[in-house]
């Protein structure tokens, strides 16, 4: 495809248009677009395109192409082809034309990404501020169009694209934008607002308002110190804006300027503005400015308060609320409490949470930060010099408290948006973290409340039939539950009393009782209906919210010593102590498994509280040695535990089995194990004898292997002595390998089997606490190896095989072959099996599992698996564990094989993981040690496999000290000492290659750089002992400061 004429440009521009308007030919037309923007001609024909349209359809493709060449091809192309470009969509935009929406955003990416791949080139940075403000000049719409590209700007910059540009050249050029014009792009977003604010009748400015505030709030929300992750969607509550700010808060009073803005035109964007101004480091002012800055917040938010203004918008009222939370978290109440109109601010803070917790309308958002700040305040009034009652807080806490509970329970009618938020468990228990500080700065009053309303409710509960009612019921007992189970929760040493245990004691009895009502009334329904009524299943959650909460504070090793609760819960229904309590939760997990078999999240939680009790060390004494426990040992299965068939989630299994096994492997019941394993020893058996391929692949068969081996995972997760994992491996050797590997064989195109045989294998080879540590005399070490290397290799030999797409790489492979080399790492590093052993009686067992596992690393593109950041942290964990104790084995591989492993370290050297790029510094180094060493020997073996693989392929070394030198350079180098190490290792092993690479350095940046390489290698000597190391280190540092000097006098970032 070529433009060369009028007909040519007609027919193209009929393809853009079809491409957004007939959908039945987007791929086809996509296809074809693709191939001409990938054509050289593209790169001459673009220029007459963009003189030719003012179609929306046109530039959209035209910039989308040039964004996809510009992204891949960028080191490829030319500076006059990069300058010609630029200056091309510069005039374009600067032409102002009738573009729709989508166009111009487009348009502005595009020139944004030039302007970011050419940074580095570009000796005067300010020149975008000059070009902007000559748009700003002209028309309003070309004032728009300014903003526009300097918040787009700002955006690009963030972002880390292009492959050409590591991670840490992405994170120089964002700085640099930092330090050169991002505070000029900050006071023309204010110069912008100001001229908008003094002629506020021209209808013309709305959208410059718009644009500007959009500006600004990208400006505050910058990463200034460039320490948040890129995949984090976190905010930072602290904006670290540079010292030279400052000048701006003196000459523009943005603060003021944006409530003034705010109180115009009610916009939410100027609240988001305020909300970053407000979060701005303390450090950043003097005390006289920090006393005078948080002044003029509390009169100007308590303007805002009084007048109710702009929070008919919801969304204003939930970034209100931000706002005030965010003072009290950059401030201390002491502070606060210094303020002249403290006292007005927070009585109007108070009332506006009270109504806020009354309408239904506010996002439950808004609810949570204001619960936080009132939280905060409590929390601190231990530390207030002088009066606490200066802080008013036991005047207007109170009816906030009060005003929560009521609007939680007494609604006339709880809307399905209340219904799912008490599904939600998370948000809830986010939420309720904030009571309980405030609720007992007044406990016996807050609890007086709570329990009226807990013994109407409950009583009504208990006698209600009718599911329409029962559900308001239920979700109001819900909402009690959870709230006095975070009571409980909030006991600590510090804010509890005797008066205060008894307080919980009348809390907590009452909640007991409900349960055996709530059950009783459940197990004589005559239907199950009640596991798709919602508020059941939070009735349910709540129960189980309270019990965790309850256990960790009056029953455990964790509880806080009290007797005074279970004096006033004896008094109250009959006598108790802390050993009735923990059974009779045990007893309401038992009746969750039965009646809640098929409802994941009630499983779940049931079983997290059953761990807990079983692995706590003072509640686990109450449970070992019990005639019931026993029993559970003995007969264990889905009559006992229904869910096991019922429930959906297979990972609760495991948990079970993970519970049961640490009741097991204790001395008290370690003999029951082979009436423990006897249900196991029948389904084994029962695949063993299965003969027919056909029979072995049925949907019955295929449950009950997953279900045998993920019991058997949590069952081998909880030996951690050697006697019981003693007893397992007597129990699985010899014929359990035997049906693992019938299994992979028959079912190896469906990864939820194997993934689940793998996992288990994976737990299996596992040396917790050195339980595979076998006698002198025992093969057993060998034997666990040699079986898992069957099962390696079968795996991969017959995944290798089977056919998978694009889109199913992960669950197919990437997740088998994570697993495939988290077993092999723990074999590795076991210590249980002389892996020369195997070599010296000719056992191809470890070559075998060696080669199977390259040739599945390799069928997976690097560039994929990166994509995959826990599977590349095995995969280089891995190598790093093979190069440490087998880097003999890693230089004899083929060639294939050691390009790969040298790519994928090299390619992990910058990664913003500390632990990828310490055990990739560490491969390489040994690696390249073990080499050295080998070539000093004259009769080694290896010489052939080290001229091979390294010597007769001197880009290797090259890329690696330069890319070392690059992290060096560029880096925060958190493991800086790794990176010399390195580069020391790379330099002795072949002195010509940092020669090459000095080159490098000299055309780009000046002679001087000769001189300070030549210094890198000052008193080194031939060797790699850890005092010449250290001179080394101490070499390199000098090396990047001076490096780093010349690198930022001429503004280039390579």
């Amino acid at each position: 495809m070529s433009i060369q004429s009028q007909e040519d440009f007609l027919r193209f521009e009929d393809m853009c248009q079809k491409f957004y308007q007939s959908p039945e030919e987007t791929l086809k037309i996509d296809g074809i677009l693709n191939k001409y923007f990938t054509n050289p001609n593209f790169l001459n024909e673009y220029k007459t395109i963009l003189s030719y349209s003012k179609n929306s359809y046109v530039i959209a493709q035209v910039s989308t192409g040039l964004i996809k060449c510009v992204t891949t091809f960028w080191a490829s192309l030319t500076p006059s082809q990069k300058s010609e470009m630029k200056s091309t969509v510069w005039s374009y935009i600067e032409s102002l034309p009738p573009l729709e929406p989508f166009a111009h955003l487009l348009l502005f990416k595009l020139y944004s990404r030039l302007l970011k791949f050419s940074w580095s080139e570009e000796q005067n940075k300010t020149f975008i501020i000059d070009q902007v403000q000559t748009l700003l000049k002209k028309s309003p719409e070309h004032h728009c169009v300014g903003l526009r590209i300097l918040k787009d700007i700002i955006i690009e910059f963030n972002e880390y694209t292009g492959d050409h540009l590591t991670s840490l050249q992405h994170r120089n050029i964002s700085i640099s934008l930092r330090d050169s014009v991002l505070l000029n792009f900050f006071t023309t977003s204010l110069e912008s607002l100001k001229f908008v604010l003094n002629d506020p009748l021209n209808d013309s400015h709305e959208k410059i308002r718009q644009y500007a505030l959009d500006l600004s709030y990208s400006c505050l929300s910058f990463d200034f110190i460039k320490t948040t992750s890129i995949d984090s969607p976190e905010e930072s509550p602290t904006v670290q804006a540079p010292s030279n700010w400052k000048v701006v808060f003196d000459d523009y009073s943005p603060l003021n300027l944006f409530f003034k803005v705010y109180k115009n035109y009610c916009s939410t964007r100027a609240l988001e503005c305020i909300v970053q101004i407000v979060s701005i480091r303390k450090s950043f002012f003097t005390e006289d400015e920090k006393t005078k800055f948080l002044s003029s917040i509390i009169q100007l938010t308590l303007e805002v308060l009084k007048n109710n203004t702009g929070f008919q918008n919801p969304n204003n009222h939930l970034v209100f609320s931000r706002i005030i939370e965010r003072i009290k978290t950059n401030y201390h109440l002491n502070n606060l409490v210094s303020i002249p109109n403290y006292s007005d601010w927070i009585a109007g803070l108070s009332q506006f949470t009270i109504e806020t917790l009354k309408n239904p309308q506010f996002s439950p958002n808004s609810i949570y930060y204001l619960l936080s700040l009132w939280n905060k305040l409590v929390s601190s009034i231990i530390y207030i010099k002088g009066d606490p009652d200066k802080t008013f807080l036991k005047v207007y806490n109170p009816p906030i408290v009060e005003a929560f509970i009521k609007s939680k329970v007494e609604s006339t009618s709880l809307s399905d948006e209340e219904d799912e938020y008490l599904m939600d468990y998370e948000k809830m228990v986010e939420i309720l973290e904030n009571i309980p500080h405030m609720c007992r700065l007044t406990y016996q009053a807050t609890c007086t409340q709570i329990i009226m309303l807990f013994d109407r409710i409950s009583h009504m509960f208990s006698l209600e039939n009718d599911p329409s009612k029962l559900e308001v019921y239920e979700r109001q007992c819900a909402w009690l539950i959870y709230i006095i189970g975070c009571l409980i929760h909030g006991r600590t040493s510090i804010n509890s009393s005797e008066e205060h245990d008894k307080i919980d004691g009348d809390l907590s009895v009452r909640v007991f009782v409900l349960i055996g009502i709530s059950d009783k009334k459940l197990s004589t329904e005559q239907t199950s209906s009640y596991i798709n009524r919602t508020s059941r299943i939070a009735l349910e959650l709540s129960f189980i919210y309270f019990m965790q909460n309850f256990r960790r504070i009056y029953i455990g090793e964790n509880s806080i010593s009290s007797t005074k609760i279970y004096h006033q819960i004896s008094e109250l229904s009959g006598p108790t102590d802390h050993t009735s309590v923990l059974f009779s939760m045990i007893q309401k997990i038992g009746f969750n498994f039965k009646y809640w078999a098929e409802v994941d999240d009630i499983i779940k939680r049931s079983l997290d509280i059953f761990w807990e009790s079983v692995n706590g060390h003072s509640t686990s004494k109450i449970l070992l040695d019990n005639a019931i426990t026993k029993e559970i040992l003995k007969t264990h299965g889905p009559e006992v535990f229904p869910f096991l068939e019922k429930n959906p989630n297979p990972k609760n299994r495991t948990t079970l089995y993970r519970i049961l096994g640490k009741l097991l492997f204790t001395d008290e019941n370690i003999t029951l194990f082979d009436d423990f394993i006897s249900p196991f020893e029948k389904t084994l058996q029962t695949l063993l004898d299965i003969n027919s391929q056909e029979v072995f692949r049925t949907e019955e068969i295929k449950k009950k292997v997953i279900g045998l081996v993920r019991d058997l995972r949590g069952l081998v997760v909880s030996a951690l002595t050697k006697r019981a994992y003693s007893s397992i491996f007597d129990w699985i050797n010899p014929k359990f390998s035997e049906v693992l590997l019938k299994v992979i064989k028959v079912w190896i195109d469906t990864p939820e089997v194997t993934s689940s045989v793998l996992s288990f294998v994976s737990e299996y080879v596992f040396n917790r606490q050195s339980r595979l540590i076998f006698d002198s005399s025992c093969p057993s070490g060998f034997i666990v190896f040699r079986e898992t290397s069957k099962v390696l290799v079968t795996y991969g030999q017959l995944i290798l095989n089977v056919n998978i797409s694009q889109k199913d790489l992960y669950i197919y492979k990437i997740k088998g072959l994570s697993i495939c080399m988290t077993i092999f790492t723990r074999c590795l590093v076991g210590n249980y099996c002389n892996f020369g052993v195997f070599e010296l009686y000719h056992d191809t067992s470890f070559t075998s599992a060696i080669d199977t596992l390259f040739k599945l690393i390799i069928s997976v593109p690097l560039d994929e698996l990166v994509n995959f950041p826990k599977a590349l942290k095995i995969y280089i964990v891995l190598l790093e564990n093979l190069c440490q104790g087998h880097a003999q084995t890693i230089i004899d591989l083929n060639s294939v094989f050691f390009s790969h492993i040298m790519l994928s370290l090299h390619r992990c050297l910058d990664s913003q993981d500390v632990t990828i790029t310490t055990s990739a510094c560490n491969s390489i180094e040994r690696i390249l040690l073990f080499s050295y060493q080998q070539l000093k020997k004259k009769n080694s073996n290896l010489h052939k496999s080290i001229h091979s693989n390294l010597i007769s392929n001197p880009n290797i070394l090259y890329q690696t000290i330069d890319k070392t030198i690059s992290v060096i350079l560029y880096g925060d180098n958190y493991h800086q000492y790794g990176f010399s190490k390195v580069l020391l290792t790379c330099i002795i092993f072949n002195q010509e290659t940092l020669h090459q690479v000095k080159q490098k350095y000299v055309q780009l940046y000046s002679n001087q750089v000769d001189k300070i390489f030549g210094a890198l290698m000052t008193d080194i000597q031939d060797n790699l002992e850890t005092k010449n190391k250290d001179k080394f280190n101490t070499n390199v540092l000098t090396f990047k400061k001076e490096m780093k000097g010349i690198i930022n006098s001429s503004g280039r970032y390579y």
